[in-house]
């Protein structure tokens, strides 16, 4: 009896202590503890993907300076007045508006540029990060003509970073801090929602790919090596691969944006699973990078992936790496150097900030509310063609989280071409000022893709190729006008241009394309300029 009485009282002390665990929250964060093992975000990643982003846009703001009068004054492609009288989405809002001069956008670009050098060395790291979106979103509402789908990538991203430590590891506010007590690794909401967002894109994506081109037919990728505005010359060798190829690089595709994503959330062995998802994206984005003209899309969804290599990754194969090139040697000298440096300067670069590695509860509650409300929009736009209606999205569009993640779908374009711009000079010649000049000729070019100055005009004539923006023509031939009689003089000044428009469709069940087809735009005369 005194025996079942001992086990009865076992029983119950240790139910008592189970209850008592239960009710201390031992479960939750031993739940958490291993969450964060599988889950987390390491540190190390995430300072790589704060540098990555940083350069990015220094790289993105040196790139559309080459273009800043033709794309953001009043004397390029897209004056304030179409803007003003209806021709852009009235909710988006643009400091870049302020003035139509060149000077007002060169302070801007400063501006932006001096802050995404701050993000990049990790200086005031969130602060930087949040001006640059700002910037960022006034850029994008200033010209939508040039935009493309590495830009939506870029600007969501960057806001969702707001929510992460960026300056945590490898930044100036890490060594001003002499932040040593940092775990290696971090599992929040804002570390959730980051990757969330990221793997959002491929989901919907892949569900928007509702064409046959991606299923049954398997053309998608032979359509997209087909496109004339698109196609590297890498590209164009590719599409003469076997049709079965190129079939099975389709399905591939589709598969690896529907299901990659998910391999982050294996829980068996989830640093494999990481490690080959994030590889296998960055493999396919740079296979992207190397065929076709895709701006800078490619490069920056492998920034983003770089957030979600796991600490295996680098404490395994990296660490191993680096130490058997001797790789890591110098980079410890580099580094100590470089905290020798800002040391020796820290009255200059101010006061230290205490890292806050997660928000505070009323912050975690407005991410809860901006992430799920940012959910639903993607939801939304997934099962309606990529698009949101209505006025309970206008905030998702004032504050530029909403992106149509659309790209080649439902099927990729079949009908692509090239520009011709045909110039009358004073001395009664006829050259093609689009093409720098040259004599005019509407035969096909070797690879039509060059055509395009760069990436920002390659979209801006996509667009104007479509009757949607037909009202962008007649700004584009102006602009034209006044860049080439601005260089010239005399009889080599242009009087007018014709802009015409050579397309070919690719077939549809073959290599090759049909017949050229020939398309007036527009015709502008032009003024001489003194």
């Amino acid at each position: 009896m005194a025996t079942q009485n001992g086990s009865v009282n076992a029983s119950h002390h240790g139910r008592q202590a189970g209850a008592a665990a239960w009710l201390s929250g031992d479960w939750l964060s031993r739940a958490h503890a291993w969450c964060e093992a599988h889950y987390g975000l390491d540190l190390r990643s995430i300072a790589l993907f704060r540098m990555g982003i940083g350069a990015l846009l220094v790289s993105d703001l040196v790139t559309r300076a080459i273009d800043l009068r033709a794309h953001y004054t009043d004397v390029g492609i897209l004056p304030r007045e179409h803007l003003i009288s209806g021709g852009e989405q009235k909710l988006f809002y643009s400091l870049h508006m302020l003035g139509g001069d060149t000077a007002s956008q060169v302070v801007l670009f400063l501006v932006a540029s001096i802050f995404a050098a701050m993000l990049l060395v990790g200086y005031r790291s969130r602060l930087a990060a949040i001006v640059s979106w700002v910037l960022l979103c006034s850029l994008h509402g200033r010209n939508y003509s040039v935009l493309q789908s590495g830009d939506d990538l870029l600007r969501v991203m960057l806001f969702w970073s707001t929510f992460v430590p960026l300056g945590a590891r490898f930044s100036v506010d890490a060594v001003l801090g002499q932040r040593r007590t940092a775990p290696p690794r971090l599992l929040s909401l804002g570390t959730t929602v980051l990757v969330l967002q990221l793997f959002t894109m491929y989901l919907v994506s892949a569900a928007l790919k509702s064409g046959p081109s991606w299923h049954a037919e398997g053309s998608a990728i032979r359509l997209v090596l087909h496109h004339h505005a698109f196609a590297s010359s890498l590209g164009q060798w590719l599409r003469e691969l076997p049709e079965s190829t190129l079939q099975g690089l389709t399905w591939q595709v589709w598969w690896l944006e529907l299901c990659g994503p998910l391999l982050f959330f294996v829980p068996w062995n989830t640093f494999w699973w990481r490690t080959l998802g994030a590889l296998a994206f960055i493999g396919f984005h740079f296979g992207l990078l190397l065929t076709l003209e895709l701006g800078h899309f490619p490069r920056v969804a492998m920034v983003c992936w770089l957030s979600v290599f796991p600490s295996w990754f680098w404490d395994g194969p990296v660490s191993r790496l680096l130490v058997k090139t001797g790789a890591l040697v110098r980079l410890r000298e580099l580094s100590q150097k470089a905290q020798a440096f800002i040391a020796a300067h820290r009255k200059c670069f101010g006061p230290a900030r205490p890292l806050a590695l997660r928000p505070s509860w009323l912050g975690l509650l407005s991410l809860l509310v901006i992430a799920g409300y940012t959910g639903y929009g993607s939801a939304y736009a997934m099962t309606h063609g990529g698009n949101v209606d209505g006025e309970r999205f206008d905030p998702l569009l004032i504050t530029r989280l909403y992106a149509n993640w659309g790209m080649f779908a439902p099927n990729p374009a079949s009908t692509s071409g090239w520009f011709v711009s045909v110039a009358k000079q004073n001395s009664g010649a006829e050259i093609d000022v689009w093409n720098d000049g040259q004599p005019v000729s509407f035969d096909p070019p070797p690879l039509p893709s060059a055509s395009y100055k760069r990436q920002r005009w390659r979209k801006f004539g996509d667009n104007i190729s479509s009757e949607d923006h037909r009202e962008l023509r007649s700004y584009f031939v102006r602009w034209l006008c006044r860049a080439w009689n601005e260089e010239h003089s005399g009889l080599e000044q242009v009087q007018s241009i014709t802009l015409y428009y050579l397309a070919q469709t690719a077939n549809s069940t073959e290599k090759g394309y049909g017949p050229l087809s020939q398309t007036q735009l527009a015709r502008e005369r032009c003024p001489s300029i003194p």
